[in-house]
């Protein structure tokens, strides 16, 4: 009998210690996210058309990023070259959400497609800005948003001649690649904080290319895309929880402890007595 009150004890104070990590467990953040881009009107209208207004929230940024507000108004697609056709596009789809993200899982947020046809005569334009607004919200507990952080990547693009010899580089095997270029620098990480506390940070990367090459020279990012065909790559965002120092015991899940370790010295107790 003496043996059965430990084991019962025992039992009662691990059940104890785990409904206290179970209930700590449950609290951990449950990100979701939205993402808007779009392109401003920078490049002359005489070369490039603008269309498909993209409609975001007017708000300026609250958390995380700079305040200025949304720019406006922000277009999902440029075609050029005016009044030929057909015409050669860039067209931005964005996961305007919210849509489930996971830690430590890259996961999509945007896709740039290039429409990529022979137009009658080479075209340079840029830079043109390509513009995001990005927000992670906390759905555990109250929905609260994050971070909600706008920035822009400005581009320059060539579109080559369309026949040999190619000047540049045509990683893609197409007649001549055409590409455009940004700043590798522009495409930062973020660090923001959840519902409970914790530390996080979102990372970036191109990923996915289908028809295109990605090639990173120092300070420079090129995308080369193929000719006559349509070119897609995805901008991608990954999590990361950080761990500043190591977690403390928390004051209930101390008290569960303590809870635990009582029955078993009260066992012990009548043990010794008996």
């Amino acid at each position: 009998m003496k043996l059965k009150t430990l084991r019962t004890s025992l039992a009662v104070g691990l059940i104890a210690i785990t409904s206290g990590y179970a209930i700590q467990a449950s609290a951990a953040p449950v990100f979701t996210f939205t993402e808007y881009g779009g392109f401003t009107k920078d490049v002359s209208p005489s070369i490039v058309e603008y269309s498909n207004q993209v409609l975001a929230p007017s708000p300026p940024n609250t958390m995380g990023g700079s305040t200025t507000a949304v720019p406006n108004p922000v277009y999902s697609t440029m075609s050029w070259v005016t009044n030929l056709s057909p015409q050669s596009s860039l067209v931005l789809s964005t996961v305007t959400g919210p849509a489930a993200l996971p830690a430590a899982i890259w996961t999509t947020i945007s896709t740039l497609t290039h429409n990529n046809v022979i137009i009658p005569r080479a075209t340079n334009w840029g830079p043109q800005n390509i513009w995001g607004r990005f927000i992670v919200t906390d759905t555990n507990g109250a929905d609260t948003v994050r971070l909600d952080n706008d920035s822009a990547i400005a581009i320059n693009f060539i579109e080559t001649p369309n026949k040999p010899p190619c000047v540049l580089p045509a990683p893609n095997n197409t007649i001549c690649d055409d590409n455009f270029a940004f700043s590798t620098g522009e495409i930062g990480s973020l660090a923001f904080n959840g519902n409970d506390g914790s530390n996080w940070i979102a990372d970036f990367r191109l990923a996915n290319f289908v028809n295109s090459v990605q090639v990173v020279d120092g300070p420079i990012t090129t995308i080369y895309t193929g000719e006559a065909r349509s070119s897609t790559f995805d901008v991608q965002v990954q999590l990361t929880k950080v761990r500043v120092n190591p977690p403390l015991p928390e004051p209930a899940t101390l008290a569960l402890l303590g809870v635990g370790l009582l029955g078993l010295s009260w066992s012990r107790r009548r043990q010794l007595k008996g």
